[in-house]
């Protein structure tokens, strides 16, 4: 029988009354604030057997059978407080370990899963690659054969390898359209083999194992990787007439084609030009790079996964050994699954000092590829309707390869999160009174902790259980995130009350450093158009707000920012934070520096919508002001030359502050910045108002440099 937490809560109380009463030998149930108790210990090795008794000298060896262990308590005896430790090794996962509201522990007595003290313990869900042979004496290229079927990621040494592919912007590829009516009509993208390119991959009629392939495009804040599904050799394919801002086409009109699979294919040209109506720079308009070909292996530290043939090949760097490299390739999608209900949460367990290593994600390989909307939040299956405004209202979240729902009091503690193809860490809808202290995430290929959600349960709860609300993120340390998936932040926050982020030091982000909210106004109250074209009404009609309220970010430390993309920030934010200046999302004791150099963006961005903020004490260096870049134009004697958006590069992009249709209401008081000019880059007039309205600065210092920043801001900021 499953019990709420409430039950729980009386259970343990009618217990411990019990046992005081009648001197029973029960340790009985705590209220105290005690990370966990010791009151029945199991323990864990990799030398462990499942049919021990799991004590400290007869251990398990797996958690599956650890967590059976703890499932089969009684609730009695949880509430003298659970542990579980792994003593020192790898322990690598055949499925991932899942959790419901059965495997709880009690309020203030959680079930704690730990590391043995002074041991390493690595929780992996990936498979060691042995038996190299050497394939290809002049590329380098070695094999070994593999029994995967699939993934994303390989690495060698601890070091992610890179994924097969072109050299960026491979000319004489361009995507082409039929235009028959305002609705685009997908077809695939034209091609002209060409010298421009590397003969071993110029000609894609060459290609094997086309449908594996993907076609990349990364622009401004977004990026997509669309599959391909055939090939139709040049000269063999007749152009229609091109779109009149593409060039025609050589003399004769023919090209190669390559179709991509749907739905990814419509979904990736779904975002349209306002003024033609058709595919534009948002959509899948040129071709940043190919990726996951044989043919693209070319350059050490390159590899590829031929799953039909069983093996992988691999390139080694100069100084690598293959025939002793530690080489993984992560297979498992899922490291811990932990699901509640509304009914029922799963409650009151912690992970302590455990290092989660060698996850993949295999969504994007799928027909829907990864569309990108905005910060992991991505584009699945059909019937998107094409806008103008550059965003979906229906978006599916990354999910995490390890994932929390309807979950509360759940604390992550002193962990390691590295070498991950998703998020790192999700809570997902309903997570409440959970902690993540003092972590480590490094090389996530999307975000390292995503909390909260952006869906219609998770902006307008109808139910206690949906909410999101009092959840701690704190003294973590992020650093090399948005490795594969480049629009993903270092933390996102999606439709949350009450989230504390504080003291965390985040580097090294392709993107923004901390992303806040979502709906750009279209789903707080009034509908606020907070996009350019879009207009109060498209996403429904809202006279409540959301649940966004009493939400803090206080002194993190944000460096290396927007490493890779454009058009964002340190901190940003979209969307209504509360319902007044009384509940405002407050941002305050941040230090923000290093951005790189060119590109554009705001340190702390208060984007479409932002209203109810208050920007205190927060400080900015370095982040001088960048251009917009929307990629390289064609190189000389391009037989497909493509539109020629690269006259809007080089434009002076960004400030200190700033952001596109925003609301206002907001308060910047007493901060540290270079300028103190909102940067508005989309000026917005309705019915005789300008917005923003009611922007505030108020008492800030402008400063030129680092030194005229007091020391309690810049030593109070970060990982402590």
């Amino acid at each position: 029988m499953l019990f709420s937490q409430y039950t729980r809560d009386r259970l343990c109380a009618v217990s411990l009354i019990a046992a005081m009463l009648s001197s029973a030998l029960l340790l009985g149930c705590s209220n105290s604030s005690d990370s966990g108790g010791d009151g029945i210990a199991f323990w864990i090795s990799t030398a462990g057997d499942d049919s021990a008794s799991g004590g400290a000298d007869d251990p398990f060896l797996t958690l599956a059978r650890a967590r059976d262990a703890v499932r089969a308590l009684t609730q009695e005896q949880r509430c003298q407080g659970v542990s579980v430790t792994l003593q020192g090794g790898v322990y690598r996962l055949a499925e991932p370990l899942a959790l419901d509201a059965r495997d709880s522990g009690c309020a203030g007595r959680p079930v704690v899963y730990r590391a043995a003290p002074g041991e390493q313990v690595v929780i992996s869900g990936g498979v060691k690659i042995e038996g190299w042979t050497l394939h290809d004496q002049t590329l380098r290229i070695y094999k070994a054969p593999v029994d995967v079927q699939h993934t994303r990621q390989l690495y060698v040494n601890g070091r992610r390898a890179t994924r097969a592919q072109t050299s960026p912007y491979p000319s004489g590829f361009r995507p082409a359209f039929y235009y028959a009516s305002a609705v685009p009509q997908p077809e695939g993208i034209e091609f002209i083999p060409t010298e421009l390119n590397a003969s071993s991959w110029g000609d894609p009629a060459s290609w094997t194992n086309v449908d594996q392939i993907e076609a990349v495009l990364v622009t401004q804040w977004k990026m997509m990787s669309v599959p391909l599904q055939s090939v139709v050799p040049y000269p063999s394919h007749t152009t229609p007439p091109t779109f009149a801002p593409f060039p025609q086409l050589p003399a004769g009109g023919h090209t190669g084609l390559i179709t991509l699979q749907e739905p990814a294919w419509s979904n990736a040209n779904s975002f349209l030009e306002k003024s033609s109506g058709q595919p534009g720079l948002w959509s899948l308009w040129q071709v940043t790079r190919f990726e996951n070909a044989y043919q693209f292996l070319d350059e050490a530290g390159e590899w590829y996964l031929d799953s039909r043939e069983g093996f992988v090949y691999y390139i080694p760097l100069a100084d690598e050994d293959i025939g002793s490299a530690d080489a993984q390739l992560p297979v498992l999608e899922i490291l811990i699954d932990g699901a509640g209900d509304e009914d029922e949460p799963l409650a009151n367990i912690t992970f302590e000092g455990l290092t989660f290593t060698y996850a993949t994600w295999l969504g994007p390989s799928g027909n829907s590829g990864y569309v990108s909307d905005q910060s992991g939040f991505h584009l699945t299956g059909p019937g998107h309707a094409p806008n103008v405004i550059g965003h979906a209202q229906d978006v599916t979240r990354t999910p995490g390869n390890i994932r929390m729902r309807y979950a509360h009091n759940i604390t992550f503690s002193g962990n390691r999160f590295q070498h991950l193809g998703a998020v790192g860490l999700d809570f997902d809808t309903g997570s409440q009174y959970n902690t993540v202290q003092g972590n480590v995430f490094t090389d996530i290929s999307s975000a390292a902790i995503q909390l909260g959600g952006v869906s219609a349960t998770d902006a307008h709860p109808q139910l206690v259980a949906q909410f999101t609300r009092d959840n701690t993120i704190e003294q973590n340390t992020i650093q090399s995130t948005g490795r594969e998936f480049v629009d993903a932040a270092g933390i996102y926050v999606g439709f949350t009350s009450n989230t504390l982020i504080r003291n965390n030091t985040i580097s090294d982000v392709p993107w923004a450093g901390i992303a806040m909210g979502w709906g750009w106004g279209l789903l707080d109250p009034g509908m606020f158009p907070g996009l350019p074209g879009a207009e109060r009404g498209q996403w429904g009609v809202y006279t409540t707000p959301t649940q966004n309220s009493g939400n803090r970010i206080l002194n993190n430390r944000i460096e290396g920012f927007l490493s890779q993309v454009w058009d964002g920030g340190a901190i940003y934010t979209t969307g209504q934070q509360g319902t007044s200046m009384d509940d405002a999302l407050l941002i305050e004791g941040n230090v923000a520096h290093s951005k790189r150099a060119d590109a554009g963006g705001n340190t702390f961005y208060t984007d479409g919508g932002s209203r109810f903020v208050i920007l205190k004490n927060n400080a900015s260096y370095n982040n001088p002001i960048g251009i917009t870049d929307f990629g390289p134009p064609s190189r000389t004697g391009d037989p497909l030359p493509y539109p020629p958006y690269a006259t809007i590069d080089g434009i002076r992009y960004g400030n200190e502050t700033g952001g596109c249709q925003t609301y206002g209401d907001i308060e910047y008081r007493e901060n540290y910045l270079a300028d103190l000019t909102y940067f508005n880059v989309c000026p917005f007039t309705e019915n005789g108002i300008t917005y923003p309205v009611n922007l505030m600065y108020n008492n800030n210092h402008l400063i030129t440099d680092k030194s005229e920043i007091p020391d309690s801001i810049l030593n109070g900021a970060g990982a402590q």
